[in-house]
């Protein structure tokens, strides 16, 4: 089976006031070269690991990407190519802070073989972007949509958060007419997650800024899903939905418990059974490579037990669901014997329809009801 490849990129221009990733200001260009040359040391140590593996999803995360130079980019994915077996279709892409990039930028970008794109708007409201620390706006997110087709780069991704504080159904519901309106492809869609060590949480604890109930968050959701699947797109998984054919690749190899490698500090992989995770300070992360070492650790190795866990609770979340036909054929095992969960379907969380177990309405509502009795001891 092909393998992906993610590479982090922690550097931002500005933290936003919810982000909990692995990212920090940087504070010179000279930092994001340092790290580009020893991102290419970390695909030169794994060449010999995986040279007959096929690869056919590259995807630059972050942070923010774009921060690369275009030299960055052309080189590191000239080493991904040159090291690695990459498939002639192999989707490849970077996420893109629509802030001040050049038109030859973009130029630059289709002619490394970038194919893709995933476009953080989050919310058009400008007001509330400044309260979030984003250093962005409405019309440069249309200038870098428009200039990414110019040359030839069609397979877009846009971001946006849900429930975020202080907005409103009808203001989503805008932002989602803009992506359609603009041939967006593909729209990850998150619900806002509010993490203790963010400044959002403090202003939020300190009533600075009022989150919608809980029941207005739902309702924003399925708004939400209902506008866009009415306008061309499928849900997918709980917060992705595309155009047919433009589901994310390398998105789909999480659910699917395919391999996948990680380069950069404090990236996470999935490979022959094995959760690992990239050091996450930078000095660790350096000196590690400085001594020809890959820089990761083992978190751990999934049992039969972990297999059948993941495989259920990450499945469940996507719009195909659980096919429990295909569950008994991997593990040997009925899938309802290994599972106790029909009262979820008494309930109306499930829907289990020919051989497929399904998430309803409700379900998706209180998904993490259903997710925890997938956890195996």
């Amino acid at each position: 089976m092909a393998l992906g490849l993610y590479f982090h990129i922690p550097f931002c221009d500005t933290k936003c006031t919810y982000c909990d990733f692995l990212s920090f200001e940087h504070r010179n260009c000279d930092e994001i070269e340092i790290y580009t040359k020893y991102l290419l040391k970390e695909i030169t140590l794994y060449k010999e690991t995986i040279k007959d593996r096929c690869v056919d999803s590259i995807y630059f995360g972050g942070g923010t990407p774009s921060l690369l130079s275009e030299k960055n980019i052309y080189d590191l994915m000239s080493a991904i190519y040159e090291s690695f077996n990459v498939s002639d279709d192999s989707e490849n892409t970077i996420e893109i802070n629509p802030y001040n990039l050049k038109d030859t930028y973009f130029k630059n970008l289709a002619n490394s073989k970038i194919n893709r794109a995933s476009v953080g708007l989050e919310t058009s409201n400008e007001s509330l972007l400044r309260k979030l620390n984003r250093n962005t706006t409405l019309q440069q997110f249309l200038h870098t949509i428009d200039s990414l087709k110019k040359y030839g780069i069609n397979n877009i991704s846009a971001d946006l958060i849900l429930g975020l504080p202080d907005n409103t159904i009808s203001q989503e519901l805008s932002d989602a007419e803009i992506l359609i309106n603009n041939d967006i492809k593909h729209i990850s869609a998150y619900s806002l997650i509010l993490h203790e060590n963010t400044k959002l949480y403090n202003d939020i604890k300190n009533g600075r800024f009022n989150l919608p109930t809980e029941e207005n968050e739902r309702k924003s959701y399925h708004a939400f899903s209902d506008f866009v699947q009415a306008n061309g797109f499928k849900r997918y998984e709980i917060s992705s939905f595309a155009r047919a054919g433009y589901e994310s690749r390398h998105n789909k190899k999480y659910w699917s418990l395919e391999d996948y490698l990680a380069f950069g500090i404090g990236a996470s992989a999935f490979y022959n059974g094995e959760r690992r995770k990239n050091f996450s300070n930078l000095k660790y992360y350096y000196e590690a490579l400085d001594k020809n070492e890959l820089p990761y650790r083992v978190e751990y190795v999934l049992s039969e037990n972990d297999y059948k866990s993941e495989y259920a609770f990450l499945n469940i979340r996507t719009s195909h669901g659980i096919n429990t036909e295909e569950f008994e054929k991997r593990f040997k095992q009925n899938f309802f014997d290994v599972f106790n969960i029909r009262k979820h379907i008494d309930s109306g969380l499930l829907l289990y329809e020919n051989g497929k177990l399904t998430l309803t309405k409700k379900g998706i509502d209180l998904s993490n009801l259903v997710e925890v009795d997938f956890i195996l001891d």
